[in-house]
Protein backbone atom coordinates (compact mmCIF):
# COMPACT_ATOMS: atom_id res chain seq x y z
CA UNK A 1 0.00 0.00 0.00
CA UNK A 2 1.04 3.61 -0.36
CA UNK A 3 3.33 4.39 2.52
CA UNK A 4 3.91 7.84 3.92
CA UNK A 5 7.29 8.89 5.17
CA UNK A 6 6.91 9.13 8.97
CA UNK A 7 7.80 12.28 10.87
CA UNK A 8 9.43 12.12 14.26
CA UNK A 9 7.20 13.00 17.21
CA UNK A 10 3.98 13.51 15.30
CA UNK A 11 0.67 13.03 17.09
CA UNK A 12 -1.48 10.30 15.57
CA UNK A 13 -4.95 8.99 16.36
CA UNK A 14 -4.70 6.41 19.10
CA UNK A 15 -1.49 7.85 20.51
CA UNK A 16 -1.47 7.38 24.30
CA UNK A 17 0.83 8.80 26.93
CA UNK A 18 3.00 5.98 28.30
CA UNK A 19 1.93 4.63 31.68
CA UNK A 20 5.27 5.42 33.31
CA UNK A 21 4.83 9.07 32.31
CA UNK A 22 1.35 9.16 33.87
CA UNK A 23 2.77 7.74 37.11
CA UNK A 24 5.35 10.52 37.41
CA UNK A 25 2.98 12.97 39.20
CA UNK A 26 2.22 10.33 41.84
CA UNK A 27 5.94 9.68 42.36
CA UNK A 28 6.53 13.44 42.57
CA UNK A 29 3.77 13.74 45.20
CA UNK A 30 5.40 11.04 47.33
CA UNK A 31 8.79 12.76 47.09
CA UNK A 32 7.20 16.11 47.96
CA UNK A 33 5.55 14.55 51.03
CA UNK A 34 8.91 13.17 52.19
CA UNK A 35 10.48 16.55 51.53
CA UNK A 36 7.79 18.18 53.70
CA UNK A 37 8.57 15.87 56.59
CA UNK A 38 12.30 16.62 56.60
CA UNK A 39 12.28 20.26 55.42
CA UNK A 40 11.97 22.81 58.25
CA UNK A 41 11.21 25.76 55.94
CA UNK A 42 7.43 25.80 55.38
CA UNK A 43 7.74 27.99 52.26
CA UNK A 44 10.08 25.60 50.47
CA UNK A 45 7.99 22.59 51.50
CA UNK A 46 4.79 24.27 50.26
CA UNK A 47 6.32 25.18 46.91
CA UNK A 48 7.48 21.60 46.37
CA UNK A 49 3.96 20.23 46.88
CA UNK A 50 2.23 23.01 44.92
CA UNK A 51 4.25 22.27 41.79
CA UNK A 52 3.04 18.63 41.61
CA UNK A 53 -0.57 19.33 40.40
CA UNK A 54 0.80 21.70 37.74
CA UNK A 55 2.99 18.89 36.42
CA UNK A 56 0.06 16.48 36.53
CA UNK A 57 -2.01 18.84 34.36
CA UNK A 58 0.25 18.13 31.37
CA UNK A 59 0.06 14.32 31.49
CA UNK A 60 -3.23 13.47 33.26
CA UNK A 61 -6.87 14.23 32.66
CA UNK A 62 -8.90 16.68 34.78
CA UNK A 63 -10.20 13.93 37.10
CA UNK A 64 -6.82 12.55 38.14
CA UNK A 65 -5.33 16.05 38.22
CA UNK A 66 -8.08 16.92 40.69
CA UNK A 67 -7.24 13.83 42.77
CA UNK A 68 -3.56 14.82 42.87
CA UNK A 69 -4.55 18.40 43.78
CA UNK A 70 -6.79 17.22 46.64
CA UNK A 71 -4.03 14.98 47.99
CA UNK A 72 -1.55 17.84 47.80
CA UNK A 73 -3.96 20.19 49.58
CA UNK A 74 -4.46 17.59 52.31
CA UNK A 75 -0.69 17.35 52.81
CA UNK A 76 -0.31 21.11 53.05
CA UNK A 77 -3.20 21.47 55.51
CA UNK A 78 -2.31 18.35 57.52
CA UNK A 79 -1.66 18.97 61.26
CA UNK A 80 2.06 18.32 60.98
CA UNK A 81 4.60 20.28 62.99
CA UNK A 82 5.88 21.93 59.85
CA UNK A 83 2.39 23.05 58.71
CA UNK A 84 1.56 25.04 61.82
CA UNK A 85 2.71 28.24 60.13
CA UNK A 86 0.35 27.92 57.12
CA UNK A 87 -2.39 30.54 57.38
CA UNK A 88 -5.79 30.56 55.58
CA UNK A 89 -4.60 33.15 53.03
CA UNK A 90 -1.81 30.82 51.92
CA UNK A 91 -4.26 27.93 51.63
CA UNK A 92 -6.52 30.11 49.47
CA UNK A 93 -3.66 30.90 47.07
CA UNK A 94 -2.70 27.23 46.88
CA UNK A 95 -6.33 26.31 46.20
CA UNK A 96 -6.49 28.78 43.30
CA UNK A 97 -3.31 27.24 41.85
CA UNK A 98 -4.76 23.76 42.10
CA UNK A 99 -8.04 24.80 40.41
CA UNK A 100 -5.97 26.38 37.64
CA UNK A 101 -4.10 23.09 37.20
CA UNK A 102 -7.40 21.22 36.77
CA UNK A 103 -8.56 23.76 34.17
CA UNK A 104 -5.26 23.46 32.30
CA UNK A 105 -5.71 19.69 32.18
CA UNK A 106 -9.28 20.06 30.87
CA UNK A 107 -8.28 22.48 28.09
CA UNK A 108 -5.27 20.35 27.15
CA UNK A 109 -7.39 17.21 26.87
CA UNK A 110 -9.99 18.94 24.68
CA UNK A 111 -7.32 20.52 22.50
CA UNK A 112 -5.64 17.15 21.94
CA UNK A 113 -8.99 15.56 21.10
CA UNK A 114 -9.64 18.25 18.49
CA UNK A 115 -6.15 17.88 17.09
CA UNK A 116 -6.50 14.10 16.77
CA UNK A 117 -9.87 14.59 15.04
CA UNK A 118 -8.26 17.03 12.60
CA UNK A 119 -5.47 14.54 11.89
CA UNK A 120 -8.04 11.79 11.31
CA UNK A 121 -9.86 14.00 8.80
CA UNK A 122 -6.54 14.78 7.14
CA UNK A 123 -5.78 11.07 6.84
CA UNK A 124 -9.21 10.48 5.30
CA UNK A 125 -8.48 13.21 2.75
CA UNK A 126 -5.10 11.65 2.10
CA UNK A 127 -6.70 8.29 1.37
CA UNK A 128 -9.04 10.05 -1.08
CA UNK A 129 -6.10 11.56 -2.98
CA UNK A 130 -3.62 8.74 -2.35
CA UNK A 131 -5.76 5.63 -1.85
CA UNK A 132 -4.22 2.52 -0.38
CA UNK A 133 -2.23 0.87 -3.12
CA UNK A 134 -2.75 -2.91 -3.09
CA UNK A 135 0.33 -5.08 -3.27
CA UNK A 136 -1.14 -6.89 -6.27
CA UNK A 137 -3.28 -5.58 -9.13
CA UNK A 138 -3.90 -8.45 -11.52
CA UNK A 139 -0.50 -9.85 -12.45
CA UNK A 140 1.33 -6.72 -11.29
CA UNK A 141 2.99 -6.05 -7.95
CA UNK A 142 2.96 -2.44 -6.72
CA UNK A 143 4.52 -0.27 -4.04
CA UNK A 144 4.22 3.48 -3.53
CA UNK A 145 5.63 6.15 -1.24
CA UNK A 146 4.65 9.77 -0.62
CA UNK A 147 6.39 12.58 1.26
CA UNK A 148 4.96 16.05 1.74
CA UNK A 149 7.48 18.88 1.54
CA UNK A 150 5.29 21.23 3.57
CA UNK A 151 6.07 20.90 7.26
CA UNK A 152 3.05 19.68 9.21
CA UNK A 153 1.13 18.76 6.06
CA UNK A 154 0.09 15.18 5.39
CA UNK A 155 -1.24 15.65 1.86
CA UNK A 156 -0.34 17.81 -1.10
CA UNK A 157 -0.79 18.01 -4.84
CA UNK A 158 0.68 14.62 -5.81
CA UNK A 159 -1.53 11.68 -6.78
CA UNK A 160 -1.03 8.13 -7.99
CA UNK A 161 -3.03 4.95 -8.36
CA UNK A 162 -3.09 1.62 -10.20
CA UNK A 163 -6.44 0.17 -11.33
CA UNK A 164 -7.65 -2.66 -13.58
CA UNK A 165 -9.69 -1.79 -16.65
CA UNK A 166 -11.22 -3.58 -19.67
CA UNK A 167 -8.15 -2.51 -21.68
CA UNK A 168 -5.48 -3.63 -19.22
CA UNK A 169 -4.14 -2.46 -15.90
CA UNK A 170 -3.66 1.30 -15.92
CA UNK A 171 -1.59 3.64 -13.79
CA UNK A 172 -1.58 7.37 -13.13
CA UNK A 173 1.03 9.50 -11.39
CA UNK A 174 0.42 13.23 -11.35
CA UNK A 175 1.65 16.44 -9.80
CA UNK A 176 -0.67 19.43 -9.39
CA UNK A 177 0.83 22.91 -9.26
CA UNK A 178 1.26 24.35 -5.77
CA UNK A 179 0.38 23.11 -2.30
CA UNK A 180 -2.48 23.45 0.15
CA UNK A 181 -6.19 22.75 -0.14
CA UNK A 182 -6.50 24.05 -3.71
CA UNK A 183 -3.95 21.54 -4.98
CA UNK A 184 -5.50 18.77 -2.88
CA UNK A 185 -8.96 19.45 -4.35
CA UNK A 186 -7.64 19.42 -7.91
CA UNK A 187 -5.67 16.21 -7.30
CA UNK A 188 -8.76 14.49 -5.87
CA UNK A 189 -10.82 15.60 -8.87
CA UNK A 190 -8.23 14.27 -11.33
CA UNK A 191 -8.12 10.93 -9.58
CA UNK A 192 -11.92 10.60 -9.76
CA UNK A 193 -11.90 11.38 -13.49
CA UNK A 194 -9.14 8.82 -14.03
CA UNK A 195 -11.14 6.09 -12.27
CA UNK A 196 -14.09 6.75 -14.58
CA UNK A 197 -12.18 7.30 -17.82
CA UNK A 198 -10.17 4.07 -17.70
CA UNK A 199 -13.42 2.10 -17.99
CA UNK A 200 -14.45 3.78 -21.27
CA UNK A 201 -11.38 5.08 -23.08
CA UNK A 202 -9.46 2.49 -25.15
CA UNK A 203 -6.43 4.79 -25.55
CA UNK A 204 -4.31 6.67 -23.03
CA UNK A 205 -4.75 9.83 -25.07
CA UNK A 206 -8.49 9.72 -24.42
CA UNK A 207 -7.88 9.54 -20.66
CA UNK A 208 -5.54 12.55 -20.82
CA UNK A 209 -8.11 14.49 -22.86
CA UNK A 210 -10.82 13.85 -20.28
CA UNK A 211 -8.50 14.88 -17.46
CA UNK A 212 -7.69 18.19 -19.13
CA UNK A 213 -11.31 18.84 -20.09
CA UNK A 214 -12.36 18.45 -16.46
CA UNK A 215 -9.62 20.84 -15.26
CA UNK A 216 -10.67 23.48 -17.81
CA UNK A 217 -14.41 23.10 -17.15
CA UNK A 218 -14.10 23.20 -13.37
CA UNK A 219 -11.72 26.16 -13.38
CA UNK A 220 -13.94 28.05 -15.85
CA UNK A 221 -16.91 27.74 -13.50
CA UNK A 222 -14.90 28.46 -10.36
CA UNK A 223 -15.06 24.99 -8.82
CA UNK A 224 -11.28 24.73 -8.71
CA UNK A 225 -8.60 27.42 -9.11
CA UNK A 226 -6.78 27.78 -12.42
CA UNK A 227 -4.04 25.26 -11.72
CA UNK A 228 -2.17 23.01 -14.11
CA UNK A 229 -0.98 19.44 -13.61
CA UNK A 230 1.62 17.13 -15.09
CA UNK A 231 0.50 13.53 -15.50
CA UNK A 232 2.12 10.23 -16.44
CA UNK A 233 -0.24 7.51 -17.69
CA UNK A 234 0.71 3.87 -18.20
CA UNK A 235 -1.10 0.81 -19.51
CA UNK A 236 0.08 -2.76 -18.94
CA UNK A 237 -1.31 -4.98 -21.67
CA UNK A 238 -2.93 -8.23 -20.59
CA UNK A 239 -2.35 -10.05 -23.86
CA UNK A 240 1.38 -9.34 -24.19
CA UNK A 241 4.47 -8.24 -22.29
CA UNK A 242 4.04 -4.66 -23.39
CA UNK A 243 3.91 -1.36 -21.56
CA UNK A 244 2.38 1.77 -23.09
CA UNK A 245 3.25 5.18 -21.67
CA UNK A 246 1.97 8.72 -22.19
CA UNK A 247 3.44 11.79 -20.52
CA UNK A 248 1.72 15.14 -20.23
CA UNK A 249 4.62 17.29 -19.07
CA UNK A 250 5.70 14.69 -16.50
CA UNK A 251 9.27 13.37 -15.97
CA UNK A 252 9.82 10.09 -17.84
CA UNK A 253 10.02 6.96 -15.66
CA UNK A 254 12.90 4.52 -15.48
CA UNK A 255 12.94 0.87 -16.49
CA UNK A 256 15.12 -1.35 -14.35
CA UNK A 257 16.19 -4.41 -16.31
CA UNK A 258 18.43 -6.67 -14.25
CA UNK A 259 21.33 -4.35 -13.35
CA UNK A 260 20.67 -1.86 -16.17
CA UNK A 261 18.68 1.34 -15.95
CA UNK A 262 16.92 2.59 -19.08
CA UNK A 263 15.54 6.08 -19.35
CA UNK A 264 12.47 5.87 -21.56
CA UNK A 265 12.53 8.42 -24.36
CA UNK A 266 9.03 9.89 -24.15
CA UNK A 267 7.75 12.76 -26.27
CA UNK A 268 5.65 14.53 -23.64
CA UNK A 269 2.49 16.37 -24.54
CA UNK A 270 1.73 19.73 -22.94
CA UNK A 271 0.91 20.02 -19.25
CA UNK A 272 -2.80 19.69 -18.50
CA UNK A 273 -4.66 22.95 -17.96
CA UNK A 274 -2.22 25.40 -19.58
CA UNK A 275 -4.87 26.68 -22.06
CA UNK A 276 -2.28 26.97 -24.82
CA UNK A 277 -4.78 25.55 -27.32
CA UNK A 278 -8.06 23.72 -27.48
CA UNK A 279 -7.78 20.40 -25.62
CA UNK A 280 -7.08 17.51 -27.97
CA UNK A 281 -6.29 13.88 -27.44
CA UNK A 282 -2.49 13.53 -27.10
CA UNK A 283 -0.94 11.06 -29.54
CA UNK A 284 2.54 10.59 -28.11
CA UNK A 285 1.99 7.11 -26.63
CA UNK A 286 5.19 5.02 -26.52
CA UNK A 287 5.22 1.21 -26.26
CA UNK A 288 8.11 -0.72 -24.72
CA UNK A 289 8.67 -4.32 -23.70
CA UNK A 290 7.97 -5.06 -20.05
CA UNK A 291 8.94 -8.56 -19.01
CA UNK A 292 8.58 -10.52 -15.80
CA UNK A 293 12.01 -9.40 -14.53
CA UNK A 294 11.53 -5.70 -15.32
CA UNK A 295 10.55 -2.94 -12.90
CA UNK A 296 8.95 0.39 -13.75
CA UNK A 297 10.01 3.21 -11.43
CA UNK A 298 7.85 6.32 -11.77
CA UNK A 299 8.26 9.45 -9.68
CA UNK A 300 7.24 13.07 -9.36
CA UNK A 301 9.62 15.89 -10.25
CA UNK A 302 10.15 16.58 -6.55
CA UNK A 303 12.48 13.57 -6.47
CA UNK A 304 14.84 14.58 -9.30
CA UNK A 305 14.62 18.28 -8.37
CA UNK A 306 16.17 17.62 -4.97
CA UNK A 307 19.55 19.35 -4.64
CA UNK A 308 22.62 18.88 -2.51
CA UNK A 309 24.53 21.63 -0.70
CA UNK A 310 26.35 22.56 -3.94
CA UNK A 311 23.14 22.95 -5.92
CA UNK A 312 23.49 19.70 -7.91
CA UNK A 313 20.31 17.85 -8.85
CA UNK A 314 19.75 14.31 -7.58
CA UNK A 315 21.04 11.88 -10.27
CA UNK A 316 18.54 9.07 -9.81
CA UNK A 317 19.49 7.07 -12.91
CA UNK A 318 23.21 7.26 -12.11
CA UNK A 319 22.64 6.10 -8.53
CA UNK A 320 20.58 3.12 -9.73
CA UNK A 321 22.90 2.13 -12.56
CA UNK A 322 24.52 -1.21 -11.77
CA UNK A 323 22.23 -1.77 -8.79
CA UNK A 324 20.75 -5.23 -8.35
CA UNK A 325 17.00 -4.74 -7.98
CA UNK A 326 15.83 -5.84 -4.51
CA UNK A 327 13.31 -8.71 -4.55
CA UNK A 328 10.75 -6.48 -2.85
CA UNK A 329 9.44 -3.33 -4.52
CA UNK A 330 8.89 -1.89 -1.07
CA UNK A 331 12.62 -2.20 -0.35
CA UNK A 332 13.41 -0.59 -3.70
CA UNK A 333 11.43 2.59 -3.05
CA UNK A 334 12.70 2.73 0.53
CA UNK A 335 16.23 2.52 -0.85
CA UNK A 336 15.52 5.37 -3.29
CA UNK A 337 14.02 7.52 -0.54
CA UNK A 338 16.91 6.88 1.87
CA UNK A 339 19.36 7.66 -0.92
CA UNK A 340 17.78 11.00 -1.87
CA UNK A 341 17.32 11.89 1.80
CA UNK A 342 21.07 11.50 2.32
CA UNK A 343 21.87 13.37 -0.89
CA UNK A 344 19.60 16.40 -0.63
CA UNK A 345 20.33 19.40 1.54
CA UNK A 346 16.67 20.37 1.24
CA UNK A 347 13.56 19.30 -0.68
CA UNK A 348 11.06 22.01 -1.57
CA UNK A 349 8.49 19.87 -3.39
CA UNK A 350 6.37 16.84 -2.61
CA UNK A 351 7.90 13.49 -3.54
CA UNK A 352 5.97 10.51 -4.87
CA UNK A 353 7.62 7.23 -5.89
CA UNK A 354 5.78 4.34 -7.53
CA UNK A 355 7.35 0.98 -8.41
CA UNK A 356 5.54 -1.67 -10.49
CA UNK A 357 6.72 -5.12 -11.50
CA UNK A 358 5.11 -7.99 -13.33
CA UNK A 359 4.32 -11.24 -11.56
CA UNK A 360 4.50 -14.09 -14.04
CA UNK A 361 1.34 -16.20 -13.82
CA UNK A 362 1.77 -18.25 -16.99
CA UNK A 363 3.10 -18.20 -20.50
CA UNK A 364 2.72 -14.86 -22.26
CA UNK A 365 2.98 -13.64 -25.76
CA UNK A 366 6.30 -11.83 -26.07
CA UNK A 367 6.52 -8.51 -27.89
CA UNK A 368 8.76 -8.88 -30.97
CA UNK A 369 12.14 -7.23 -30.54
CA UNK A 370 11.68 -5.25 -33.76
CA UNK A 371 8.56 -3.65 -32.35
CA UNK A 372 10.28 -2.63 -29.13
CA UNK A 373 13.18 -1.11 -31.06
CA UNK A 374 10.74 0.91 -33.11
CA UNK A 375 8.77 2.07 -30.10
CA UNK A 376 11.54 3.03 -27.67
CA UNK A 377 15.33 3.15 -27.42
CA UNK A 378 17.38 0.46 -25.79
CA UNK A 379 14.58 -2.06 -25.41
CA UNK A 380 15.73 -4.90 -27.66
CA UNK A 381 17.66 -6.66 -24.92
CA UNK A 382 14.79 -7.92 -22.85
CA UNK A 383 16.33 -11.23 -21.85
CA UNK A 384 18.97 -11.85 -19.23
CA UNK A 385 19.43 -13.75 -16.01
CA UNK A 386 16.84 -13.45 -13.25
CA UNK A 387 17.53 -10.70 -10.76
CA UNK A 388 19.06 -11.72 -7.43
CA UNK A 389 19.07 -15.45 -8.15
CA UNK A 390 22.66 -16.09 -9.28
CA UNK A 391 25.70 -15.27 -7.17
CA UNK A 392 28.34 -12.97 -8.59
CA UNK A 393 30.81 -14.55 -10.95
CA UNK A 394 28.44 -17.34 -11.97
CA UNK A 395 27.54 -17.22 -15.68
CA UNK A 396 28.29 -13.51 -15.82
CA UNK A 397 31.41 -11.27 -15.80
CA UNK A 398 32.83 -10.18 -12.44
CA UNK A 399 31.10 -7.06 -11.12
CA UNK A 400 32.79 -3.70 -11.32
CA UNK A 401 33.70 -1.67 -8.25
CA UNK A 402 30.69 0.55 -8.88
CA UNK A 403 28.37 -2.44 -9.06
CA UNK A 404 29.80 -3.88 -5.86
CA UNK A 405 29.14 -0.57 -4.08
CA UNK A 406 25.52 -0.49 -5.28
CA UNK A 407 24.97 -4.10 -4.21
CA UNK A 408 26.53 -3.38 -0.81
CA UNK A 409 23.99 -0.61 -0.22
CA UNK A 410 21.07 -2.86 -1.14
CA UNK A 411 22.42 -5.65 1.08
CA UNK A 412 22.56 -3.17 3.95
CA UNK A 413 18.86 -2.43 3.46
CA UNK A 414 18.00 -6.13 3.13
CA UNK A 415 19.82 -7.20 6.27
CA UNK A 416 18.34 -4.30 8.28
CA UNK A 417 14.80 -5.37 7.40
CA UNK A 418 15.20 -9.15 7.09
CA UNK A 419 17.58 -10.95 9.50
CA UNK A 420 17.39 -14.12 7.35
CA UNK A 421 18.62 -12.41 4.21
CA UNK A 422 21.92 -13.72 2.82
CA UNK A 423 23.88 -11.17 0.74
CA UNK A 424 24.82 -12.42 -2.69
CA UNK A 425 21.95 -14.87 -3.01
CA UNK A 426 18.93 -12.57 -2.66
CA UNK A 427 17.28 -15.08 -0.31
Amino acid sequence: MAAQVPRMGELRPGTAIPRWVRLLPLAALVLAALFQVYERDPLRAGIAITVVPLLAAFVLGPFWTGVISAAAMALIAAPLPISEGVDPADLLVVGVIFITAVNISWFRQHFEAGLVTMISVSEAAQHAVLPELPERVGDLSCAGLYHSAQRGARIGGDLFDVRPSPFGTRMILGDVQGHGLDAVGTASMLLSVFHEAILDEPELGGIAWRLERRILEDSAHGYVPELFASVLLAEFADESDELRLLSCGHPPPLLLRSERVEEIDLKPASVLGLRLAEPVKPSGTVAVAFGAEDTLLAFSDGLVDARDADGNYYPLAAHLDGLMVPPSLRKLIEFVWDDVDRFAARMDDDVSILAIGRVRVGARKQVPAAETRAEGPGNSDIGGPPVLTLPHGYDRPPPSARQRERERRVCAIQTSTDPHYHPGTGR
